[in-house]
């Protein structure tokens, strides 16, 4: 088994120990917060809880980090610099230096730096890979109420950085030209985004995120030359419109427009994408693959930085 242990047991910490605790593959030795509070979620006492983790570093072959952004960078170089695999959640770090002094230290020590892209691990996604194929454009919509626990990230950070992520990894190409727009509503930060991008090969997406919405929703629309698809997060449903045919029909008193087309419903291995995301980087470690995509997961970062300076030239 692959020994690990969870430095931050808050939000997403605490899914990531039930997680860990739940895994056939995973041992977790121990988890730290420096919240009292948030150490009562681990019941098992033969994890050793703490708050500092460097009282069990040394008996763990990697940590996964999720602790609030400003503190991502120190944890994960001291963990990185004792040799430990690391998977921290997104967004790395707030800057690119440091982003990419993390991936040279990773890749000095043979570790793992896997970043908490947990949308790539969604059913969907993976079926989605296997059918995408020269989109024209994307869209994305995601949005929730909001929550203090992540006032300090604007909403490119903490929400759009998902779907950025995935049209990256989708339409394979640069970045040619953004526009952005938003606004405050409840924090100090932008908390609600409408961006479009324009890639190198023609692709356009237009991504939407809002933390400010009063309903949870995570839905992505691929158009491509023969096929409108749709993807569900939530949901994990996956549906291919093919269009058929269309008319117009004109009556007396009103226009009506009908237009036929075929529905396909993609069979989807529906299983939790942080389950999925936690055992690959376990198995990461156990074959000494030493996991690293510092070109896909800069490019996701810097994007997300390009677009939180345009907004703050905004608010």
């Amino acid at each position: 088994m692959i020994k690990l242990g969870v430095i931050g047991l808050g939000h997403m910490g605490g899914y990531h120990a039930s997680v860990c605790q739940q895994s056939p593959l995973i041992e977790l030795v121990g988890a730290a917060d420096t919240n009292e509070q948030n150490l009562q979620k681990i019941k098992n006492k033969n994890i050793q809880v703490s708050a500092s983790y460097h009282d069990w570093l040394d008996r763990v072959d990697g940590v996964i980090i999720a602790v609030p952004t400003q503190a991502h960078y120190a944890i994960a170089k001291d963990c990185l610099e004792r040799k430990k695999h690391v998977l921290i959640e997104k967004p790395l770090t707030k800057n690119m230096s440091q982003a990419r002094e993390l991936f040279d230290i990773a890749k000095k020590n043979k570790c793992t730096l896997h970043v908490g892209h947990v949308e790539r691990f969604n059913g969907p996604v993976q079926e989605l890979k296997k059918i995408i194929n020269e989109p024209f454009l994307i869209e994305c919509h995601r949005m929730g109420p909001f929550s203090p626990r992540v006032q300090d990230d604007s909403v490119v950070l903490d929400l759009m950085i998902h779907d950025l992520d995935l049209v990256l990894g989708f339409v394979q190409s640069p970045i040619k030209a953004i526009a952005a727009q938003g606004c405050k509503v409840y924090s100090q930060k932008c908390d609600v985004a409408s961006v479009q991008l324009a890639f190198e090969n023609g692709t356009i997406a237009h991504l939407v995120a809002s933390r400010a919405s009063q309903i949870k929703a995570r839905t992505m629309v691929v158009h491509q030359k023969n096929e409108f698809i749709q993807l569900d997060f939530t949901t994990q449903d996956l549906l291919i419109h093919r269009h058929n045919s269309s008319s117009i029909q004109v009556g007396s008193d009103q226009l009506k427009y009908k237009q036929e087309s075929f529905i396909e419903r993609l069979f989807v291995h529906r299983d939790n994408p942080l389950k999925q995301e936690v055992e690959y980087f376990a198995q990461a470690i156990k074959t000494k693959t030493h996991e690293l995509n510092p070109e896909h997961d800069l490019s996701a970062l810097e994007a997300c930085l390009n677009i939180d300076d345009l907004l703050a030239t905004q608010l």
